[in-house]
């Protein structure tokens, strides 16, 4: 960016009291001395911006398989944008879906796997059934007398068996029923996880407004890790604001408030006048600039992401100005009808753009000489 602080004096219909001028022979240079404004600013470049601007971006890598929306298009808070291809997380959903419609059909009541179990079951609970009768029985008879200890002791020790067997079944069901209810419950969880992820995938809008720009096209790669993550922008075109990019070391003379003129390419005979709105407090370290920004009043169409030229008005001086080229060690010549004499003034110290401002010696109308 281009440092300088411009010192406007003829432009923009700031001269209160005609233009001045040199008037040259082959001699000599006279410059007719007049009251004049002249008016001390700081350029800055800069753009058109929405104060509302938002530009959406993605928290995810991948191609872009679908737009939702075009430039100009004017869009609601949660509005899908874009959607970003992911098949390793499609094809992960579709394995769980699967693996969890494989459980359900397990947990249902009369499914082969309940049918199985219950068949397991009901085996175990007829062994143990008999082995119980049997045990009475030999029991009876042990009673009596009619069998031997050993032979008592061996139907005692299967109905202890067939017990425990049973019983083994049946815990056994009761864990398969629960280890598979947790199953459930796992990849249910991470359906959800993995269906979260997903939304990540979908673009939406944060806010209301238009689409002023669109960054990526169907097809394109976004990378989340780098600046190619923008998709879109998006804001209001009619809560416009000039945002100007000063050089940092002109930041401490501009206040809020001052006063701002702009220039647009798309209307080069037209000055549009505003009032500094905001300094931000940060400067960029790569360009040196300070973003500030202005309220302008422009009564003819403008778009964002114009580019602006702007002169930032740091104050505005009134008295005689006059080339410094025809001051020498505070003397001036004037001429006064046919004769030239040399006078002593008194100016400022200030540098105008080459200019110096008079405070005693010249008056309106005097015609200042050099060269002869």
């Amino acid at each position: 960016m281009v440092k300088k602080v411009v010192i406007l004096g003829i432009v923009l219909a700031l001269i209160l009291l005609g233009l001045f001028f040199y008037k040259k022979n082959n001699s000599y240079q006279t410059y007719k001395v007049e009251k004049r404004q002249v008016v001390k600013s700081v350029y800055a470049s800069g753009y058109i911006d929405t104060s509302d601007l938002v530009v959406v971006k993605s928290e995810v890598s991948g191609y872009v398989e679908k737009m939702y929306i075009k430039e100009g298009d004017t869009v609601k808070k949660g509005q899908p944008i874009a959607k970003i291809s992911n098949q390793t997380i499609y094809e992960n959903i579709k394995d769980i879906d699967y693996q969890i419609a494989s459980i359900r059909e397990k947990l249902l009541e009369n499914s082969p796997f309940q049918r199985e179990n219950q068949a397991q079951i009901e085996i175990k609970r007829q062994v143990y059934e008999n082995a119980k009768k049997i045990y009475e029985r030999r029991k009876a008879l042990f009673e009596k007398g009619l069998i031997s200890k050993e032979q008592f002791d061996e139907v005692a020790k299967n109905l202890e068996v067939a017990e425990k067997d049973y019983k083994k079944q049946l815990e056994l069901y009761k864990d398969t029923l629960q280890d598979l209810n947790f199953q459930l419950k796992s990849l249910s969880a991470k359906k959800n996880s993995l269906e979260k992820e997903l939304d990540k995938y979908i673009v939406k809008s944060p806010t209301d407004g238009k689409v002023l720009r669109k960054f990526l096209n169907e097809g394109d790669y976004v990378n989340s890790m780098t600046q190619f993550n923008q998709i879109v922008s998006i804001g209001n075109p009619n809560k416009i604001e000039t945002v100007l990019l000063v050089d940092e070391e002109y930041i401490p003379k501009i206040k809020e408030g001052m006063e701002v003129l702009i220039k647009l390419d798309s209307y080069p005979d037209k000055v549009f006048t505003g009032k500094i709105k905001t300094i931000e407090l940060q400067s960029d370290r790569n360009s040196r600039t300070v973003k500030v920004k202005a309220d302008v009043n422009y009564d003819l169409p403008v778009v964002v992401n114009m580019t602006v030229e702007g002169n930032i008005i740091l104050s505005k001086e009134e008295g005689i100005f006059i080339p410094k080229e025809f001051i020498s060690e505070g003397r001036v010549k004037i001429l006064q009808g046919n004769q030239v004499k040399e006078i002593n003034i008194q100016t400022e110290s200030e540098d105008y753009n080459g200019y110096v401002k008079v405070l005693k010696g010249l008056k309106e109308g005097d015609t200042l000489v050099i060269g002869k």
